[in-house]
């Protein structure tokens, strides 16, 4: 089986967990939830979609034992094993932090990676080949590889979907396996965005992070990913028209669409790991227009506030 994953960017409260969950909706199509952060999940026995703590839900269960046979790791009794990343969780994010496995020394070394690899990448195309990718970043990407085969081989499924939002760890994917891996940039306006954040974080540095996440992922993708293998979607104008734009997608992906991706059910069980609540609330609210109280919540200051840092990426992006 040729193994295709369609790897979603989009920044925290972007939009990723309700696309993946509708793509994932398709018969030979399967959402993997953000699997940067399966270890963690793992570690601190968090919950599976199907309201299983993740190293205890069955169908997982085979997944990881698939794995396992092919890597020589089973992450449900080492779960730091299998290195998929370097992906952390901070502490005026949301989610959980795992303080055994995320030490200052670890956060220290994953700062230098991501400095060496920001040199990597900032070369020439010609010049920035896998060479100058440091050895743990491309054991991350054969790794994460091996899961998706797992994932793809044990559930059936043509195409997998990974919802980790990492812009580098995308890049590196897409450039060691060009033929199976395709890019979706989810873009939701960075002033709704950074309302959202407000509660984990000061207004102007969710701006920031906002402009950051989206300046890297539009340099990147710009510069290393065939326009032809890269798909951008406003997800604004997917909860407006979420048939014509889920339509496109599966045009784009080479897949067949099935109306009954959009219909979510009590009934229905998922699979996936990570994700924001939305996950959990699909089958009574369905999918709605995108939440714009920033409208009213945000000031005058802070819309200048949010103008001097990021408004001219915003406008570039499609947002007046």
């Amino acid at each position: 089986m040729t193994v295709k994953a369609l790897y979603i960017m989009s920044s925290p409260r972007g939009g990723s967990t309700l696309v993946s969950l509708v793509l994932g909706q398709h018969a030979k199509t399967v959402n993997l939830g953000e699997v940067c952060f399966i270890p963690k999940l793992l570690s601190l026995d968090e919950m599976c979609t199907c309201g299983q703590q993740l190293n205890q839900c069955g169908e997982w269960a085979k997944v990881f034992t698939r794995l396992a046979a092919a890597s020589g790791v089973d992450m449900r009794a080492k779960p730091y094993g299998l290195h998929l990343d370097d992906a952390m969780k901070w502490k005026d994010g949301s989610g959980k932090i795992d303080h055994q496995r995320q030490t200052k020394a670890r956060v220290a070394i994953a700062r230098w990676r991501v400095a060496a690899d920001s040199v990597g990448l900032a070369l020439p195309p010609f010049l920035g080949g896998s060479w100058v990718t440091p050895p743990s970043i491309k054991d991350g990407v054969n790794n994460t590889m091996k899961l998706y085969t797992a994932a793809a081989e044990e559930w059936n499924s043509d195409l997998v979907v990974d919802a980790s939002k990492l812009p580098r760890k995308a890049v590196h994917l897409y450039r060691a396996f060009p033929d199976e891996v395709r890019i979706l940039h989810l873009t939701r306006d960075g002033r709704g965005v950074s309302a959202s954040r407000m509660g984990h974080m000061p207004f102007e540095r969710a701006a920031e992070r906002w402009h950051h996440y989206h300046q890297l992922t539009t340099q990147l993708l710009g510069k290393w990913v065939d326009p032809a293998h890269r798909f951008s979607m406003q997800y604004e104008a997917f909860t407006s028209e979420p048939e014509k734009w889920t339509s496109q997608l599966c045009e784009w992906l080479n897949i067949e669409y099935d109306p009954n991706m959009l219909q979510f059910s009590n009934d229905s069980v998922y699979h996936s790991a990570g994700g924001n609540p939305t996950r959990f609330k699909l089958a009574e609210e369905g999918i709605r227009p995108t939440d714009d109280q920033w409208r009213s919540r945000l000031t005058a200051d802070h819309i200048a506030r949010f103008d001097a840092v990021a408004g001219q990426l915003n406008h570039q992006l499609g947002y007046q």
